[in-house]
């Protein structure tokens, strides 16, 4: 195929991706209000069920219907997303590779997912809870900006699910030679220390558990990739 060809190929798979985000939107702009209901349950369940929000800026609510629902629609569609952007890359690889990039979509995915829903369940509550409540002077009113609510609420999200990449990261460098999982095995304490530093600037809380919700979980995470790393390298050599 020539550079014109492989342009063109490019922008039908961007055309396709856009329209799967932009069927997602149609769907989660219908549900917004139930989809908003949703979102703030953290906030009410650290101050209350007659918990409010302030309206600082005009066009704050609108502009946080659309963020959210395009936001949401990336992530629910980011499987299809990485599989269309796959579709343009595997004809120049192997079969092997391209076999193993299935995988790598399918667990980058839900790995991905996995740090959402750990943020989540243990983390996002938490951190409110500190800095509305623990943490709060007397005479200050703890209620938050809708839209300073939801930046927090997407930029610790996605820290979380980012943070959950690292096998992805880990094992593509043992892939192309990089690492190797006896590197990773003889290094560990160090590596450990590392996802300790890392986890306490990344933890939203000052408080101890925050931190521990993210060095436990990538500590697993860095041993699993060793593993994984290790049976692959262990079938190459077959």
């Amino acid at each position: 195929m020539s550079l014109g060809d492989h342009l063109e190929e490019l922008r039908q798979r961007l055309i396709y991706s856009i329209l799967v985000v932009s069927a997602f939107m149609v769907g989660t702009l219908y549900f917004g209000s139930e989809i908003h209901t949703f979102l703030i349950q953290p906030y009410k369940s650290v101050l209350g069920p007659d918990a409010h929000f302030f309206q600082i800026q005009l066009m704050a609510p609108f502009l946080i219907y659309l963020k959210t629902s395009f936001i949401l629609s990336v992530l629910v569609s980011l499987p299809f997303l990485l599989y269309i952007l796959w579709g343009f890359i595997a004809p120049a690889v192997d079969p092997r590779t391209e076999k193993w990039g299935k995988f790598i979509i399918l667990f980058s995915t839900l790995l991905f997912w996995s740090g959402l829903a750990l943020c989540w369940f243990t983390v996002f509550e938490n951190f409110l809870r500190v800095f509305l409540v623990v943490l709060r002077p007397d005479g200050v009113d703890p209620y938050l900006p809708i839209d300073e609510y939801y930046d927090l609420f997407f930029n610790l999200h996605l820290v979380f699910g980012a943070s959950f990449q690292l096998p992805i990261v880990l094992i593509l460098l043992g892939r192309i030679g990089i690492l190797s999982s006896r590197f990773l095995i003889s290094r560990w304490r160090e590596a450990v220390l590392i996802i300790s530093v890392v986890s306490a600037v990344l933890s939203p809380g000052p408080d101890v558990f925050s931190m521990l919700m993210l060095l436990v979980p990538l500590s697993f995470l860095f041993f699993l990739s060793a593993i994984i790393m290790k049976v692959l390298e262990t079938t190459d050599r077959k």
